[in-house]
Parts: C-alpha cells; sequence; structure tokens
C-alpha cells in the first residue's frame, strides 16, 4: 500500500509568495529598462514637471546617489530615496523618459513638530528665528538639487529654481528656506531677486550643522520672506511676482 503523501501547505505558499515577489521585480525592472532605452529624438525639449512616476523618480533618485557621492565623498551614506521623498513634491526635469535633474520641496504646516531635512539636534529653525512665527504658519524647504553632468542642457538648475519657486507662490508658504554651500546660496538669492521676491537673504552667522558630512563644508542658510504674496495678507503682490516669473521663464 503506498504511504500517503503529507503537504507542507506553509512552505507551499512562502514559496509562492516569493515567486510572486520575485515576478513583480522582474517587470518592474523590465518597464524601467523599456522606458530608459526608448529613443527620442535629439531635438525634444525639456519637460519640467511634479511627478509620482515610479520609474522617473527611480532615475532620479539614482541619479542623486551618484552626484552626491562624488560631490562630498561619505562612505556609507545613503543619498538615495528617504522618508521626505515621500512627503514631499519632486520635480524632475526630463528629456522624453531620460531624466536629467531634479528636486524636492518639502511644506509644514505651522502645527507639526516633526524636523524639517536641515534640522538637526544642533539646528532647529524654530529656535534660530524665534522671531517668525514659524509654529504658526506655513513654510517651506527645497534640498537635494541634482543635475547630470554633460547633458547637453546648461541652465537645467535654474529652470528647476524658477519652476519650484512658481509651486511655492502658490502654495500659500509663508517662509521659504534653502541650505546651500555659499556659491549656491549666491546664485539661489541671484535667481530669487530676478523673479522680484526682494526678501530672499543668506542669513549672516547661522550655520545649519550637518553631522553626516565633512566638518570642512560649511553651510549657507538662504531665507525668503513670502507673507506679502499668502492670500490672508496681499493678493496683488502674488499677481505681480507670478508674471515676473512667466516672463523669466520665457
Amino acid at each position: 500500500m503506498p504511504k500517503p503523501i503529507i503537504e507542507n501547505t506553509a512552505e507551499k505558499e512562502n514559496q509562492t509568495e516569493i515567486q510572486s515577489t520575485n515576478n513583480f521585480m522582474v517587470a518592474l525592472q523590465s518597464a524601467i529598462t523599456r522606458r530608459l532605452l526608448k529613443p527620442y529624438s535629439k531635438n525634444e525639449p525639456v519637460v519640467y514637471e511634479f511627478t509620482q512616476d515610479r520609474a522617473m523618480l527611480h532615475q532620479y533618485f539614482r541619479l542623486r546617489s551618484i552626484m552626491y557621492d562624488k560631490v562630498f565623498k561619505v562612505d556609507g551614506y545613503n543619498w538615495g530615496e528617504d522618508f521626505y521623498d515621500k512627503i514631499g513634491h519632486i520635480l524632475i526635469a526630463r528629456r522624453g523618459n531620460l531624466c536629467l535633474g531634479g528636486c524636492r520641496l518639502i511644506i509644514r504646516e505651522g502645527d507639526e513638530a516633526w524636523p524639517m531635512p536641515m534640522e538637526s539636534d544642533e539646528f532647529n529653525l524654530r529656535k534660530t528665528f524665534a522671531d517668525l512665527p514659524l509654529d504658526k504658519v506655513r513654510h517651506a524647504e527645497i534640498s537635494r538639487f541634482a543635475v547630470m553632468e554633460d547633458c547637453g542642457e546648461s541652465n537645467i538648475f535654474g529652470e528647476l529654481c524658477k519652476i519650484v519657486y512658481d509651486k511655492v507662490t502658490t502654495s500659500d508658504i509663508h517662509y521659504l528656506f534653502v541650505k546651500s554651500p555659499y556659491r549656491m546660496a549666491r546664485s539661489w538669492r541671484f535667481i530669487a531677486n530676478n523673479f522680484g521676491v526682494k526678501t530672499t537673504r543668506i542669513i549672516e552667522g547661522v550655520h545649519p550643522v550637518d553631522n553626516t558630512l565633512s566638518p570642512d563644508i560649511k553651510w549657507y542658510l538662504i531665507l525668503s520672506d513670502l507673507t506679502a504674496f499668502c492670500r490672508d495678507t496681499v493678493t496683488d503682490g502674488k499677481r505681480i511676482l507670478i508674471n515676473n516669473m512667466s516672463e523669466a521663464i520665457n
């Protein structure tokens, strides 16, 4: 008489789940590869857009990781996707399905207590700017700029700044912060002033601390006071600003 066959149901279900996960990863990788290899015309324009497209975000995170590793040379630090990417607004520049660059905008409400990306145990925006009502009004931080080298476009950084500033001025944000080395801080101030935000300045004597990077890197803080352009103050000022930005972009 043949012996009864006893099936290990748990093991069988586990193998099925593993196979399903592998199939999903293969399909995802295949989709990303198809998008990357899709040809595009040399004359195809660069498109700037806020996106949640996973394939495009995958390219942006990868580009960001490569560029930041090259610039900052920090072993073992993850410049790829993080918590703030999940809650932020990510702007990318693309030609066809190829990501050429990007940045992210993080918005925090006045009654929210979680730390902004630039904040740490040693640096806190609300404590540093106790005279600003950051516990009452919406404020934001722009970070994680990355642009592909030798992409054939000379002003992707400037265009990213213009588009993200347009987003900021239509989101009822009162104060905008950017942390960067001095050279980029000057560029950011220049661009913002050209948009008509004359309240953009580099804060003297305030240097955010970043313990993950080399202490030789000196960070500067840029602050844009946008209260004059918010809905609860003066709407005409915002219309003037947006018109100035449209002229600058065109």
